[in-house]
């Protein structure tokens, strides 16, 4: 293992893994997990309506809706995730099904969450910066007796985003925890995580002719007396350790979660039910944009236990480490979908929208569904020591995962039942302590009920199934100080889907697809002064197979051919840091037929910080540099319902480090 004051590489797993950790996090003042996976090329953001909000994003080229785990248990909200409680973010690419179970079909993000400590410990953070930013974060952590320890963060903020008008965030959150028997052979730790927000929210720009409109960049095309973005998160989770003397470990996982939100959204459209859209040419001065309104409220939840058994014996000359479990869960998700008024708002000039035109219909239900699913799975996982240089790891897991659907308006119910194995098969090859190789073979899945919405439309689709062949290397130079990874991947999806949000009726099946990437990394220090971390991506993205001929063997969408992320610190002395970085990504595509997308984009940061003692530290950092006008989230439905959000402009943020 590797370990870096900022990020951490596993050399055992046999796939690729990026982490981001908590001083790389501090140094480029992060606040979301988005932001933190910035750092990990080939990532993109989507953006969503009705049902699909917070964070969504695309791994490898493949859409990982259901892929956020906290502390290794699946984290099944739609909000925006906040890092003020995350020591760090893995990445684990590649499917990862054998030990996550479904939804893993390019990898899983796994926020790893700040723990009781043996050491006491009174921190604080505040910034503020442009767009009216203020933010506040504390870490508390108190030794109760030797074997006890209970920890708190905090966090308060009310921000903007630079170069955009009206869009606010305002969140908050505190996270208790506290575990008995450390350092013992039993081991209790307690925790919850609570955060709660209330957004104006940014549904940025409509595309014009294929592209993001050319309009003025703050241009707000929603409906400021109505938009809301509020959730309110809860999140217990309870695991229990027991050491079986050197020989075994086992640990059982309890998680209770809920989850509440209310989505009120007004999002640029070029037509509505009456209107078509504006044919090419037309001059911008011409053009109206509709509100489109796919609100919704609700709330959801879900209960998981897992049950892990690590062992370590030898059979012969083999050593083996076998990790067997099962996992427990039930998820529910009730929402309550209002009636659209895209046709009762008045269209507002494309050039010059008003953001305070007449408010819409009242809220009026039209759909109240019900969605609930049960996962019932075992897996085993076994990694054997065939000798000083060779090591083979062979997984499977099954899951019996049943979903049911029922509408009280419309009287309507649907069930399934998916039943699923996912194998994984890796060779590692390890000549010396600095390097080693690997080849493996994985498999993942992604029930039908995607978001847990069923419908009638994919009530007898099979589910989502991804193979991944990947050829790896991970080695260590400079004397270990500096971590080199690299990747080949060649990836098949069967049964991608791309649904409306807004409404599981029009959920389809329009394409299989096959990614084949190369993936470069480094991360550590060059001197004992100079840290970094960097990576390279470039996928060859394809619809292999579609029931669109216009889309056929075309690139998938919201995929980057390539994308270079980098972060450089120096540290001349022991008061000063100096920082930059990059992040480019090529252009993208929007659509399967790739008739629109937006353009390529490089963004450079910087920071720097003094020590002024051992209590305080100052900070300042600058984001977008060159105030660069470049889009992260994509939604395209089709010509007349879409849209891209620009990303900040330059952006200010000046920080204060307290620690006691």
């Amino acid at each position: 293992e590797v370990t870096g004051s900022a990020t951490t590489v596993d050399e055992d797993i046999p796939q690729a893994v990026d982490t981001v950790g908590k001083k790389e996090m501090a140094q480029q003042s992060v606040k979301r997990l988005t932001d933190a996976l910035r750092d990990v090329p080939g990532i993109t953001l989507n953006a969503g309506e009705g049902g699909s909000h917070g964070d969504s994003l695309n791994l490898r080229g493949l859409s990982v809706p259901d892929s956020f785990f906290l502390d290794g248990i699946r984290d099944i909200g739609l909000y925006q995730r906040d890092v003020f409680d995350q020591d760090e973010v893995a990445v684990l690419l590649g499917p990862s099904s054998v030990l996550f179970g479904r939804g893993s079909t390019a990898g899983v993000i796994n926020e790893v969450s700040k723990q009781p400590m043996q050491s006491p410990l009174d921190e604080g953070t505040f910034t503020v910066g442009s767009a009216g930013l203020m933010r506040g974060t504390a870490d508390f952590n108190w030794v109760l007796n030797d074997t006890t320890a209970a920890r708190l963060n905090l966090m308060d903020e009310h921000s903007g985003v630079a170069d955009r008008d009206l869009v606010h965030n305002q969140r908050s959150g505190f996270a208790p925890a506290i575990a008995f028997g450390m350092g013992t052979d039993n081991r209790l730790t307690l925790s919850l995580l609570h955060q709660n927000e209330n957004d104006l929210p940014d549904y940025g720009i409509p595309f014009v002719d294929g592209a993001p409109a050319k309009v003025d960049r703050s241009n707000y095309y929603g409906l400021a007396n109505y938009d809301r973005t509020s959730t309110n998160v809860n999140i217990f989770t309870g695991r229990f350790e027991h050491d079986f003397g050197d020989d075994a470990t086992f640990t059982d996982t309890l998680r209770a979660a809920h989850y509440d939100f209310t989505y009120l959204a007004s999002t640029p459209n070029l037509a509505d039910d009456f209107t078509e859209v504006p044919p090419p040419g037309t001059p911008l001065a011409d053009i109206y944009v509709y509100r489109d309104q796919p609100s919704s409220y609700g709330s959801q939840g879900e209960l998981v236990n897992r049950s892990d058994l690590t062992s370590r014996f030898q059979t012969g000359s083999v050593t083996h480490t076998l990790v067997t479990g099962i996992e427990f869960s039930r998820e529910h998700l009730d929402t309550t979908r209002v009636q659209n008024g895209i046709d009762d708002i008045p269209p507002t000039p494309l050039l010059n929208p008003d953001p305070f035109d007449t408010p819409p219909t009242p809220e009026i239900p039209y759909a109240t569904p019900h969605d609930s699913g049960t996962d019932i799975s075992a897996y085993a996982v076994d990694s054997m020591a065939l000798g000083p240089h060779w090591d083979f790891d062979a997984g499977v897991r099954w899951d019996r995962f049943d979903s049911y659907f029922n509408d009280a308006l419309s009287n309507a119910a649907y069930s399934r039942q998916d039943k699923v194995f996912s194998p994984r098969a890796a060779l590692i090859f390890k000549p010396d302590d600095l390097q080693s190789w690997y080849l493996s073979y994985g498999t993942s899945y992604n029930p039908t009920v995607e978001y847990l919405t069923l419908a009638p439309s994919n009530n007898s689709l099979s589910p989502e199934k991804d193979s991944t062949i990947e050829l790896g290397t991970k080695l260590r130079v400079l004397g270990g100080r500096l971590a080199l990874t690299g990747a080949l991947f060649d990836a098949t999806l069967k049964n991608a889907r791309i649904s409306d949000p807004d409404d599981p009726t029009l959920q389809e099946m329009p394409f299989d697809q096959r990614v084949r990437g190369i993936e470069l990394g480094v991360q550590g220090y060059l001197t004992d002064h100079w840290e970094i971390f960097g990576g390279f991506s470039h996928l060859q993205d394809r619809i292999t197979a579609t029931t669109d001929p216009l889309a056929l063997d075309k690139f998938a969408p919201n995929t980057p051919n390539q994308s270079v992320t980098l972060w450089t610190t120096y540290e001349p002395t022991d008061a000063w840091v100096f920082g930059g970085g990059l992040n480019y990504q090529s252009h993208r595509y929007a659509d399967t037929e790739n008739t629109a997308g937006v353009p390529a984009f490089t963004i450079f940061s910087a920071m720097t910080s003094y020590k002024v003692n051992d209590h305080l530290k100052l900070q300042a950092n600058l984001d977008n540099i060159t105030n660069k006008l470049y889009f992260n989230n994509i939604y395209y439905s089709g010509p007349d319902e879409n849209h891209t959000v620009p990303g900040p402009g330059r952006t200010l943020m000046l920080s204060a480090d307290l620690r006691y």
